[in-house]
């Protein structure tokens, strides 16, 4: 159970898209890159990070990173179950003196409707005071929740499809043609009614 509650904790949650090869993972790299905990929803081993695949260790691994710090990934089952899973040993594992991150990669992947199942919604509503930073990516934006583009505290805007497109302008206000100018590791940093351009480097 979540615990140590701190309401003056900000909004640090981060949505990322971009379509293959727009360089999404290596946005997300670069935003976690000095965490000091993170969690990993990693089934294709794309961070670096220790992975399990053995649900026991994995709990057992969280609570050291709670305890000591450290970077672990999940990188067994897939499925809409274990996602949910996943998330309720997150949701176990928070305490809002200490930060953790927690990195989902491709949450399209995981079949989340607009209406998020009970631990997905828990920690992306509550997480916040607990400490926990939840990053989202996903190359699919409209097969997603709505929430997590409009209620991130960062927004991070890659190269998009053009019915993709049209459908972020309805959300954040960004122009199309904006996005369909946009290179590979260039984003657009979405904070509020703000925008601004900004290039990851690319990191193996």
């Amino acid at each position: 159970m979540a615990k140590n509650p701190n309401t003056a904790l900000p909004n640090q949650h981060k949505f990322i898209t971009a379509i293959t090869g727009g360089g999404k993972t290596q946005a997300i790299k670069n935003l976690v890159k000095a965490s000091k905990r993170a969690v990993f929803w990693d089934p294709d081993n794309d961070h670096n990070c220790k992975h399990f695949a053995d649900k026991q260790a994995f709990i057992n691994a969280l609570k050291l990173v709670m305890s000591r710090g450290g970077r672990i990934g999940w990188n067994g089952d897939d499925d809409e179950t274990t996602f949910e899973w996943f998330m309720m040993c997150v949701w176990a594992a928070l305490d809002g003196t200490k930060l953790l991150d927690v990195i989902v990669e491709e949450a399209a992947d995981v079949g989340l409707k607009q209406s998020m199942p009970k631990w997905t919604g828990k920690v992306w509503r509550r997480a916040r005071k607990y400490g926990g930073v939840l990053i989202v990516g996903t190359q699919r934006v409209q097969e997603v929740p709505k929430a997590f583009i409009t209620q991130a505290g960062e927004t991070y805007i890659g190269i998009q499809r053009a019915n993709d497109q049209h459908y972020i302008k309805r959300q954040t206000g960004l122009k199309p043609e904006l996005m369909g100018a946009l290179d590979p590791l260039n984003f657009y940093k979405v904070v509020k009614d703000s925008f601004e351009k900004v290039t990851f480097k690319y990191i193996g």
